[in-house]
């Protein structure tokens, strides 16, 4: 992200801190068409991206106190809007039961994608391996045996709740196992290793 000698960084981080909304607007202008780039790729829609690049960009006006002491602001931005693309991607994760085809079709005959699809496969077994022996039994029905909540319940003697809340404590587990060194490259992979494997 190239500055220009009209474009003094530092000085509008200072003057956005104090709530120069022209200053902030400045520095939304000059990255917003990247951020939206970025955004547009990983989420492949139009209003989507927008929206979230608007709640990138009002995160840092709530929090424009800390910029003057930011020496690196384009690297806290990047984080910004990578942790906004796995949560938005996160929440797709659990609405979706299955990963619409032509996506997982480009996964698969991609020969980078497909390193690391087997990379974060692997991820998601170890981290399974991690879960206490009922959750992970209740989890493996749920995802490898594709059985119903109802189903579980009555293999395994449990109430419905019991094995909804396994489920969803096993997820939490793996999405948390997953973030800890995930790169943004493996967010269009991850719906799909949490939908069913």
């Amino acid at each position: 992200m190239e500055r220009t000698q009209l474009y003094n960084e530092e000085e509008l981080l200072r003057r956005v801190a104090g709530g120069n909304e022209q200053a902030f607007s400045e520095v939304v202008d000059h990255y917003a068409p990247v951020v939206y780039a970025q955004l547009l790729v990983y989420l492949k829609d139009v209003h989507r991206a927008e929206e979230v690049s608007q709640d990138i960009f009002m995160a840092i006006w709530r929090n424009r106190e800390k910029l003057p002491g930011m020496d690196n602001f384009p690297g806290y931005l990047y984080v910004s809007t990578r942790n906004k693309i796995l949560t938005v991607v996160k929440e797709r994760v659990m609405a979706t039961e299955e990963p619409p085809e032509d996506r997982l079709h480009s996964l698969l005959t991609d020969p980078a994608s497909a390193v690391e699809f087997k990379e974060l496969m692997n991820s998601i077994r170890r981290g399974i391996e991690l879960l206490p022996a009922r959750r992970k039994e209740v989890f493996m029905l749920s995802r490898q045996e594709n059985l119903t909540y109802d189903e579980i319940a009555s293999r395994l003697g449990l109430s419905k709740n019991t094995v909804k809340e396994h489920i969803s404590e096993a997820l939490t587990f793996l999405r948390d196992y997953l973030n800890r060194g995930m790169d943004v490259i493996l967010v269009g992979l991850l719906w799909l290793a949490m939908a069913g494997f």
